[in-house]
């Protein structure tokens, strides 16, 4: 059959309705991509705008950075003109506007220099949407030097002997609590307040757990001599051995040996308690290691479940009490 042939206007107009409709398509899927594109940024925008307003920046991890920094500025002055000087400029970047240039710290009478040693954050406490207390344990050591004594150096003098040089006397470390109040913008952070010493915290009346609980211990000289025997050569493994060898006593990946560190020297206070399983025992043991480098002896408790199979021993589980 001979193909059809339209005339040339008809196929024109073909021509361009195609055009016009597949441009029209395009456009609109385009325009459809656009509007999703600005609907989820924003709606991403929004989304980090509500978790910067409930984030308190001046309790945040940078905000501690800044307390830490700005303590060893605190805690490092020459008790001299030149002294007080400098110690004003290096706290100006820290300090919010207005507060005083020392940040609390008054000069008169002053004896000591002092030197910061060492900071850590004792607590973080929000005051509000943009503030926050946050609590440095320091230690700081104070030194000062003090003149030679007048009538030592004049008897020098007299006798044309040379005069007694200024001894340098030091003190501490001190270790103290201080609070410095920070304020945010949240991009940076200010010393909006006058930090202040506290009382440290007392320590808590808090009893240790770790004594081995002997109710219901399994009461079998045999059974008590075979974990013992395989514990013994569990550790030597345990601190003496490669992983592999390691493996052929224990059941899982989770147990590393502790080759080069430690050095195993004895089981004592073993207590064996049933478990829920057949063949398995739950154990607790104190053990005695000697630190490789300083060969000083130390001892853990552990709590530990072996399991029997085939008439051998192994480590199912193995932790620190």
């Amino acid at each position: 059959m001979k193909k059809r042939e339209y005339p040339k206007t008809v196929l024109r107009k073909k021509l361009i309705k195609y055009a016009f409709w597949t441009g029209f398509v395009l456009v609109l899927f385009l325009s459809i991509v656009a509007i999703v594109r600005v609907g989820n940024a924003t709606a991403k925008d929004n989304s980090m705008q509500q978790v910067d307003q409930k984030v308190n920046h001046a309790a945040s991890e940078g905000a501690q950075s800044f307390a830490q920094n700005f303590a060893s500025q605190y805690f490092n002055w020459q008790n001299t003109d030149e002294g007080r000087k400098n110690r004003m400029e290096r706290l100006q970047p820290y300090l919010a506007k207005g507060l005083n240039e020392q940040a609390g710290l008054v000069f008169d009478g002053m004896e000591w220099n002092s030197r910061l040693t060492k900071s850590q954050v004792w607590n973080v406490e929000e005051t509000g949407k943009d503030t926050a207390l946050i609590t440095l344990r320091v230690q700081h050591i104070l030194k000062k030097l003090p003149p030679p004594d007048p009538a030592a150096v004049a008897e020098a003098q007299k006798n044309n002997t040379e005069p007694p040089k200024a001894t340098e006397e030091s003190a501490g470390p001190y270790e103290k609590d201080f609070v410095i109040p920070i304020k945010t913008d949240g991009k940076s952070f200010v010393v909006y307040k006058i930090p202040y010493f506290v009382a440290p915290a007392k320590k808590p009346q808090i009893t240790s757990d770790s004594t081995i609980d002997e109710n219901s211990k399994i009461q079998d000289p045999k059974l008590q001599e075979e974990i013992t025997s395989s514990l013994n050569t569990f550790f030597k493994v345990y601190t003496t051995g490669t992983q592999e060898e390691l493996s052929y006593y224990v059941k899982g990946n989770e147990i590393q040996t502790m080759t080069g560190i430690i050095t195993f020297k004895k089981v004592k206070n073993t207590v064996i308690k049933a478990s829920t399983s057949s063949n398995e025992y739950q154990v607790y043991a104190n053990v005695i290691f000697q630190e490789n480098q300083s060969k000083a002896q130390v001892m853990y408790p552990y709590q530990l479940m072996l399991v029997k199979q085939d008439n051998r021993w192994f480590v199912k589980e193995m932790k620190n009490q």
